[in-house]
Order: structure tokens, then C-alpha cells, then sequence
């Protein structure tokens, strides 16, 4: 029954792979089903992430090994490209870029096989659950620590109208008193060079 990969009865097919894998790995596939990530859970017409998008065919490599950790922020950025660019402004996403391997990537705030919804009880982000998430990284983790907005930026004005028209009120105050005081400078220069030569010649008088 070898069929190629466009056959919907094909073992390979992007539908049946996870039944494939869970021939050997029933446990995840379990947890996959239930994820948001599952046509069960999801019903869109966008495409929906398998596990050879995140773990490929050929050349899967162990989850522990740092280029796997690194790649896998960009594998999850092809989809959630807006979120991504939230996260490298992040000191987690910064650091990541620098090489870290040990910074927090998305799966180990949101999960692998099991993300859910963070409004889901049984979500790694819930409320009840995001404490102990944090806590594998920040041992003292309390629910002040965890109530940052994570993914905020200062570019999005209908989700963070707060930070977007304080980030350009500071940016146009600070544009501003420059711009204001260069020119004063500016201005000043020729009067100040006026004054000094008048001041000279009244030395040389005296």
C-alpha cells in the first residue's frame, strides 16, 4: 500500500500522519488530539501543523539538542508570524537571537503537544496552571511575577492602545525637545560669535 503523500489513503498523507506516528507514540498522539492544533478542536480552513512541520521526516533530531530548541521559534513563526515578532522583543526572544539556548522558547511557555487555549483550566497559561509554568525557569514565580503581558508591543494600537500611544507621545516629546533646542542652539551660535568679537575688540580699547 505505498501511495504517495497526495493520496488520502497514503499512511503519509498531511491527514494521517499523526495516526502513522502514534503507531509508536500513542501517548503524544493522545494529547495532540485534544490540542488546538487538532482538526477535532479546530475546525479552519487554514492549514493546520502536524508532526513532520515540527519534528520533519527524515532528519528528526532529539527535542533536548539546542538547534532544535532554536529552530522551532521559527517553525512556529510560518504560522504565527505577528506573535513571533512580539516575542524577539522580548528579553526571552532577545536572548535567543544572541544564541541562548536555555532562554524560554514557545513551547515552554505554551506547550507541545498539549496547547490549549490559555481561557482552557487545563492550559500550561491558565490561570490556575501559568504560575508553575514560569516556575520551571523562575523558582520564586508568583502570580504578580506571571501578570505581565507577555507578547505586548508598542506597534499594535487596537490590542495595546495603552503602550502604542504612550510609546509615540514619549517618542514625539522626546523628537520635540531636541528638535526645539538644536534649533535654539543653532540660532544662537551666530549671536554668540557676534558677542564674543564685541567683547574683543572692547578688550583691545581698554
Amino acid at each position: 500500500m505505498e501511495l504517495p503523500a497526495s493520496d488520502t489513503l497514503s499512511s503519509i498523507n498531511p491527514k494521517n500522519i499523526p495516526h502513522t506516528c502514534s503507531n509508536c507514540h500513542y501517548g503524544i498522539y493522545e494529547k495532540f488530539q485534544k490540542s488546538i492544533h487538532s482538526p477535532k478542536i479546530t475546525k479552519t480552513d487554514k492549514k493546520l501543523p502536524t508532526c513532520y512541520d515540527c519534528h520533519k521526516s527524515h532528519s528528526i533530531e532529539r527535542v533536548e539538542r539546542g538547534d532544535f530548541r532554536q529552530g522551532i521559534i521559527n517553525q512556529c513563526g510560518t504560522c504565527h508570524e505577528d506573535v513571533t515578532k512580539t516575542y524577539f522583543e522580548t528579553l526571552h526572544g532577545k536572548v535567543s537571537k544572541l544564541g541562548e539556548v536555555t532562554a524560554a522558547k514557545c513551547y515552554d511557555c505554551h506547550g507541545s503537544h498539549n496547547i490549549l487555549k490559555p481561557d482552557d483550566p487545563k492550559s500550561t497559561l491558565s490561570r490556575q496552571n501559568v504560575v508553575e509554568t514560569c516556575k520551571a525557569c523562575h523558582p520564586n514565580s508568583n502570580h504578580k511575577f506571571v501578570g505581565y503581558l507577555t507578547h505586548a508591543t508598542h506597534h499594535d494600537p487596537e490590542k495595546y492602545p495603552y503602550l502604542f500611544y504612550t510609546f509615540w507621545a514619549m517618542t514625539l516629546l522626546l523628537v520635540g525637545t531636541f528638535t526645539f533646542f538644536g534649533l535654539h542652539t543653532i540660532l544662537w551660535f551666530p549671536r554668540a560669535l557676534k558677542e564674543k568679537r564685541r567683547l574683543n575688540k572692547k578688550k583691545l580699547k581698554e
